[in-house]
């Protein structure tokens, strides 16, 4: 079985945005909730142990990928909900990773979230559509983190940052510091 051209291309836009926008919105989005309430980033300085928890939390709490189209290829019902073939379904990852009935406080960054919890989001998706680079974005995060914490202890927000511009996305086009 061969790709088109036209596959071929999405398949690279694909893996060009899901190896660099993801992960730099997820290193912005972590640092940007950190530095939001100084009192954070000095938690996680004393408690290098939450650095888990952080990434994790900033994942749930700010998914860099707000939702994705799917489209069945046959009819279906979610949840009592017919949803015909080839119709266009946006799951939202962003919508999910705030429900109530999932977590307790869903609408709060919080470090004292057990990592049981925290880790129940659903921003790399489930089942078959799980994203092959969670475990990778993950390690990212933990490592930034730590050298963040490391290098550049005093590390502060110096102005308001700005969100990138796709609907779908959830990250910072800018995020003003100094150290």
């Amino acid at each position: 079985l061969r790709l088109t051209n036209h596959e071929l291309q999405w398949m690279l836009l694909l893996l060009l945005l899901g190896g660099n926008e993801t992960s730099t919105a997820l290193l912005t989005n972590l640092v940007w909730r950190l530095l939001q309430d100084r009192s954070r980033w000095e938690s996680v300085q004393a408690d290098p142990s939450l650095i888990d928890v952080a990434v994790e939390e900033s994942l749930r709490h700010d998914p860099p990928v707000l939702g994705l189209f799917r489209t069945p290829t046959r009819d279906v019902s979610v949840h009592g909900v017919p949803i015909p073939a080839k119709a266009k379904v946006m799951v939202c990852f962003g919508s999910a990773n705030h429900d109530d009935a999932v977590f307790s406080d869903p609408e709060h960054y919080r470090l004292d979230r057990s990592m049981d919890e925290t880790k129940r989001h659903l921003t790399f998706g489930f089942g078959a559509h799980y994203c092959p680079g969670a475990a990778l974005a993950r390690l990212e995060g933990r490592i930034t983190l730590r050298l963040l914490l490391e290098h550049l202890p005093g590390l502060r927000l110096t102005g308001r940052p700005e969100r990138i511009v796709p609907f779908n996305l959830w990250g910072r086009r800018s995020l003003p510091v100094a150290w």
